[in-house]
């Protein structure tokens, strides 16, 4: 049975159900508050995001990662499984991995449910969802009061990733980005244990 039916498509800012399948999950009164990305923004330097994090996208990702809200990992997956990135043929893709403390107190990896949702609706049976592949070995502040520089020296020696990552095609996935440095450090440590080729792909980025 197609997702679509078992998963009709709902409005990501007030849950109304929406006809049809919008190729942006949002009702006429939520969209007027959705700011696009600019074309530019989405695709910098190997990190392609597919939205800007504001209006009701960023209210729907906020409710999913920190209020526990996990009924909107199946809509905001859809929404990822459109991104063009996503179709280059990799050999797998990889969850941004959260430290196991921050995964024990959240309870679920946001990242994960995204990707492994994007899978199933882009219809990809080839391509394997391994999360195996990279670990978080180090505890860091929060990024989100932090500068870019700031960023990525929290982040330094962060992630290591494991060597079956040799010789392959990967795409790391995360749910928002604002610098990148994030998904830099995840694709810098699939390098260094000898991937073939990398890029990363967020749901939203932030705009300054």
């Amino acid at each position: 049975m197609p997702l679509d039916l078992l998963f009709p498509a709902v409005c990501l800012g007030c849950r109304r159900l929406l006809r049809g399948a919008p190729a942006l999950p949002l009702c006429s009164l939520c969209l007027p508050e959705h700011q696009p990305l600019p074309p530019a923004s989405r695709r910098v330097a190997g990190i392609e995001a597919i939205h800007a994090y504001s209006g009701p996208l960023a209210r729907a990702v906020a409710a999913f990662k920190f209020s526990g809200q996990l009924e909107l990992a199946g809509p905001l997956g859809h929404l990822l499984s459109r991104a063009d990135l996503l179709r280059k043929g990799w050999d797998a893709l990889i969850p941004v991995p959260l430290h196991p403390w921050r995964a024990l107190l959240r309870g679920y990896n946001q990242a994960e449910l995204l990707a492994r949702w994007a899978l199933r609706h882009a219809g990809h049976p080839a391509v394997m969802l391994q999360p195996r592949l990279l670990r978080r070995i180090r505890a860091t502040a929060p990024q989100t009061a932090q500068d870019a520089a700031t960023r990525r020296q929290n982040l330094a020696e962060a992630f290591v990733a494991a060597p079956a990552a040799a010789g392959r095609r990967l795409l790391v996935v995360d749910d928002v980005t604002t610098t990148g440095a994030t998904l830099e450090a995840c694709l810098a440590a699939l390098r260094s244990a000898g991937a073939r080729e990398v890029a990363g792909l967020a749901l939203l980025r932030t705009l300054a």
